[in-house]
């Protein structure tokens, strides 16, 4: 019983072993080859990342793994220094994300967001239009509330599971609705800098561009909110056969009575929203955000919203990933590649500003997306690329929220946007339905960029 039982891995061993040796061709190849007279030191840095990138794509090697092969080839092998190397644990997004992960689990684990949701659910369940639209609304007021993204899903997603289980909510339409709802959080997190403390804190790191919230918010939020509209146009026209499903709760159900808050809760609401007003107003009072977000968090222990264990909600391994993705950009700089491919890159570009431009970089973000799935992956090889092949040509935040459209503002499948991973994984919806939506989305990102978000930007003297 037990050989029959070790039989199905042993055979996939030979596969994997298959797998692994062929993601291995690009160092020979490329120090066989010797392309665009790289150095052999190049080419080992080129080729190892090459390697890496096929392991992340594809999940041969896990994550974490592959990340830390990485790190230990641009130590060993590269010439860039140190700090390069950790230009991420190095950097206050380090420590804003860290504290992140243990405020919004202390959210969390207020029950704050349930208590408070819930009246509204059950009014807006009233119309269709008004349950996309309080879905939309949720998603939005939850980057105040929770500034941690991942944490921020995974409760929207408890609510709102909760609210399908008590109006007897049913498939197809409720993994639609979950699909919509994972949508409008990855979309409206581009409204403003601290919607995505990872992706878009990443961007502008990677990218060495400095945009404040305010500078984030008059730029990205007005076309952000257009995008959504178009967004939800484009779902109700795919999933209209779905979405006919849909009929208002019994009466009984929209008369159920929420909970009151304790003085308990309403303490915890009181520093809970203290700790939030005073991270969004970061621009005017000029405190630091590291430090309210740490003082923050550091009060929720006492206050019985955080214990050490805890300290578990901390993802170590993606903490690992974004060190080594982070580090791609300096060390090809450091060892000479990045200049080479940069000057090829350049010669595609026209010398003024115009629509093929903007075509372009569009373009080529969207299409290296489409190549290596996730979001900080395509930043770590597309951002340094692009910002210093495009340079010159337009304002710096122009260039680099124009590849951050590219590369946030669509996906095909799930792995393009990790929020949208987390949902299918969780079983909330198909990998088809992502695609269904996808594949129009693509068009409507381009165009957008091209036409809604270039002719905001020229109307605020953004360039």
């Amino acid at each position: 019983m037990s050989g029959a039982a070790g039989q199905p891995d042993a055979g996939k061993l030979p596969a994997r072993l298959l797998r692994l040796s062929l993601s291995l061709l690009p160092i020979p190849a490329l120090l066989l080859l010797r392309p665009l007279a790289f150095t052999p030191r190049q080419c080992l840095i080129l080729g190892i990342l090459l390697v890496v990138i096929i392991w992340w794509v594809t999940g041969w090697v896990e994550r974490t793994a592959a990340s830390l092969v990485l790190l230990a080839v641009f130590f060993l092998f590269s010439t860039a220094p140190t700090a390069t190397i950790l230009t991420f644990p190095r950097s206050e997004n380090f420590l804003i994300i860290v504290l992140s992960f243990l405020f919004s689990q202390g959210i969390s684990n207020s029950g704050l967001t349930r208590q408070l949701f819930q009246p509204l659910l059950l009014y807006a369940s009233r119309s269709l239009g008004k349950l996309m639209a309080v879905m939309a609304l949720a998603c939005f007021a939850m980057i105040f509330i929770i500034p941690q993204p991942f944490s921020r899903i995974i409760v929207l997603v408890l609510i709102f599971r909760d609210f399908w289980d008590k109006i007897g909510l049913k498939d197809p339409l409720r993994s639609t609705l979950f699909f919509l709802l994972f949508v409008y959080s990855a979309v409206l997190n581009m409204t403003m800098r601290r919607g995505d403390l990872i992706l878009n804190h990443t961007m502008l790191t990677m990218g060495g561009v400095s945009i404040s919230e305010g500078d984030w918010l008059r730029a990205m939020a007005l076309p952000t909110l257009v995008f959504t509209a178009l967004v939800t146009l484009l779902f109700l026209a795919v999933f209209r056969r779905e979405l006919k499903d849909f009929h208002p709760p019994a009466s009984d159900i929209l008369a159920v009575s929420t909970e009151k808050l304790s003085r308990k809760d309403l303490r915890n609401l009181l520093v809970i929203l203290l700790v939030v007003v005073l991270w969004a107003l970061e621009d005017l009072h000029g405190i630091s955000g590291t430090v309210i977000v740490t003082l923050g968090t550091a009060v929720l222990f006492p206050l019985g919203l955080l214990h050490l264990s805890d300290l578990r909600t901390i993802n170590v391994k993606l903490l690992v990933f974004l060190t080594a993705a982070f580090s791609i950009g300096g060390v090809l700089k450091a060892v000479g590649v990045a200049d080479v491919l940069f000057q090829q890159l350049a010669t595609l570009f026209p010398e003024t500003f115009s629509l093929r431009y903007v075509a372009l970089v569009l373009g080529i973000s969207m299409a290296m997306h489409m190549l290596l799935g996730s979001n900080v992956t395509t930043m770590s090889v597309v951002v340094p690329g692009l910002m210093a092949a495009g340079a010159g040509v337009t304002a710096e935040p122009v260039l680099l929220l124009l590849i951050y459209l590219g590369i946030c503002g669509h996906f095909l499948f799930p792995f393009h946007h990790v929020l949208l991973l987390l949902g299918e994984g969780d079983g909330c919806y198909t990998s088809l339905q992502t695609f269904r939506l996808g594949l129009p989305l693509t068009l409507v990102t381009l165009l957008c960029g091209m036409f809604l978000y270039l002719g905001w930007w020229r109307l605020i003297g953004l360039f």
